[in-house]
């Protein structure tokens, strides 16, 4: 990992680097063209002032980076005394002038980034002007042209080369903060994805639990009661609450299996309305008598609509016998010609009949609410609330969409 982000890091380094060693060269090569093909023309140490200027500007940007704004304004300045010893006529400093204004420009922000080079070019065409008066190279009538267009070249350069390249790093940018957010994005909907997985685990465990665990604990209350008046119906109790715990056992390993990646053997057919009978029979056996009603020509429903009609009567019957202990319960179902009903009713709770939680803390509604998710799942209608005669009803209502045709495969040819 480090060496992936030294080489960067390096890389950025030459490039800090090159146009110094660009204008270090040039001012060798300025000492070289002067004294290999025009040596009479040096009158003095003098002579060799655009050299030394070169060189303070190349100092000056070592520390551009940290101090653009001052580098830009010394370099400048060197850039303007070249022009005034020489007449106008050596223009040795204007790469630098081209850095430290790219520079400069690409660090600020706001007015500044343009204000600034406008206000420095415009003083390095007076300063142009006036030292190109003296030069016997550009005619008179030329120099506002030639201070004009050189100070366009220069700081236009500058400015034109910090927007292009400012442009694209802003892109590039852009560009890695839209592919963070899509990650971000992409592990939030992942986060979800495991709620919603927790969430589904949850209400299965629950409904399984509730269900076996409130008859259980019902039929560990009434051996309870009847160890010493009744000891073989006592007996029969402990039986009922054995034969339930390896009920229990056996669908939480099933649900629980279903998360497992490695779960082997075969999974235990979907809890659909065929396990209804079942149900009520194990429901009757925990608590008081469950009566079981069907009416229309039976059909079989969809997985998930079977699953959420299992779990809404499963959960119905459990609730009724935590909080009707005693009550008489009925379990109903209607084939209709467009829908199939479930519906679970139960009459008030028994005077003075234990409650099965009441001391188990248990905190309630979560029943409620998986009956009413499931019911949102298959499109069906739920309906929850007490009757007239002070019981409650529990009512599912599944359209014709979520079962299949009654009719042999041969009949639908």
């Amino acid at each position: 990992m480090l060496k992936i982000s030294a080489q960067p890091r390096a890389r950025n380094a030459l490039w800090d680097l090159l146009p110094i060693v660009l204008i270090v060269l040039l001012a060798l090569g300025y000492v070289f063209g002067v004294l290999a093909f025009e040596p009479d023309a040096l009158e003095g140490p003098g002579d060799f002032l655009p050299v030394v200027l070169m060189l303070a500007q190349a100092v000056f940007l070592l520390a551009r980076h940290r101090f653009p704004a001052g580098v830009l304004l010394a370099v400048v300045a060197l850039d303007a005394l070249t022009l005034v010893f020489s007449s106008g006529e050596v223009g040795t400093g204007t790469i630098a002038v081209m850095v430290a204004v790219y520079t400069y420009v690409r660090a600020a922000s706001g007015r500044r980034r343009y204000l600034v080079p406008a206000g420095l070019a415009a003083a390095d065409v007076v300063v142009t002007m006036f030292a190109v008066q003296s030069s016997a190279v550009v005619p008179p009538e030329l120099i506002p042209t030639f201070a004009v267009a050189r100070t366009l070249l220069v700081f236009g350069l500058g400015v034109g080369a910090a927007e292009i390249l400012g442009g694209r790093a802003r892109l590039l940018e852009a560009l890695r903060e839209r592919a963070e957010a899509a990650e971000r994005e992409k592990e939030h909907r992942a986060e979800e994805a495991v709620l919603r997985e927790r969430t589904l685990m949850a209400r299965e465990l629950h409904d399984v639990a509730a269900h076996h665990l409130t008859g259980i604990i019902v039929s560990a209350q009434a051996a309870h009661a009847l160890r010493t008046s009744d000891p073989e119906k006592s007996g029969e109790y402990i039986r009922q609450v054995q034969g339930a715990a390896r009920t229990t056992l056996d669908n939480l390993r099933q649900t629980v299996g279903l998360l497992r990646a490695d779960a082997e053997g075969e999974l235990a057919p979907v809890a659909s309305l065929e396990n209804l009978p079942t149900l009520v029979a194990e429901a009757s056996a925990a608590g008081a008598d469950v009566a079981f009603e069907e009416s229309g020509t039976p059909r079989d429903l969809r997985p998930l609509a079977g699953i959420a009609a299992y779990r809404m009567v499963q959960e119905s019957l459990a609730n009724s016998l935590r909080h009707a202990p005693g009550a008489a319960r009925a379990v109903r179902v209607d084939y209709g010609p467009t829908s199939v009903r479930l519906t679970v009713s139960n009459d008030p709770p028994r005077a003075g009949a234990p409650r099965a939680m009441d001391k188990q803390g248990s905190r309630e509604g979560y029943g409620l609410i998986g009956m009413a998710e499931r019911a949102a799942l298959v499109g069906a209608t739920l309906r929850t609330g007490p009757d007239e005669n002070g019981g409650w009803v529990n009512s599912l209502v599944i359209p014709d969409d979520n079962t299949y045709d009654d009719k042999p495969f041969e009949d639908n040819k």
